[in-house]
């Protein structure tokens, strides 16, 4: 019994101290984002989240391609093209039409809108380029212009720690 409440309180703890890092992660690497411009996003996002400097969060990045119809909230907009799940390529293939890929932009959801392996593409937009990068944690995809949060994705409140708890406690789990 003793046993078993030393490793219930050990996990909890680990929890905490997991998602107070995860959490500062998200939030850095979505500021990091929003002071960026397009074509730096793929190099601030891989510094920002890299396993030297804080804890990493297993995620794809959705690189707009041109800065048309970028929305004037640069932090919402960063969040919701970051989905909190490594997915390449092949990954994507595997989701039907009409499925939802979450976000970081918390009660918003991407659309997977075409599964073609060569028209592939989310809330209406065209993946251009797969896989620019991809390491065990992170995945990068240009797209052909911004994701529109407002039409697709619905919410617009940023990252609340509830989801992004849930997140880290499944990510944990899956760990163990």
């Amino acid at each position: 019994m003793n046993l078993l409440l030393f490793f219930l309180l050990s996990t909890v703890s680990v929890f905490a101290v997991v998602s107070g890092t995860v959490e500062e992660t998200a939030r850095d690497v979505i500021d990091a984002l929003a002071h960026a411009p397009f074509e730096e996003w793929s190099s601030v996002f891989i510094e920002t989240n890299d396993r030297i400097r804080a804890e990493v969060i297993p995620s794809t990045l959705f690189i707009p391609n041109s800065s048309a119809n970028g929305s004037d909230d640069r932090h919402k907009l960063a969040s919701y093209h970051i989905v909190p799940q490594r997915l390449e390529f092949a990954d994507l293939l595997l989701k039907p039409s009409r499925s939802r890929l979450p976000t970081l932009l918390n009660g918003s959801s991407i659309l997977v809108t075409n599964n073609s392996a060569t028209s592939f593409s989310i809330d209406g937009v065209l993946i251009i380029e797969l896989d620019i990068y991809v390491d065990s944690f992170i995945a990068i995809h240009r797209i052909a212009y911004p994701l529109d949060y407002t039409t697709y994705g619905g919410g617009s409140k940023l990252i609340s720690k509830w989801p992004l708890f849930t997140f880290m406690l499944v990510t944990v789990v899956w760990f163990i």
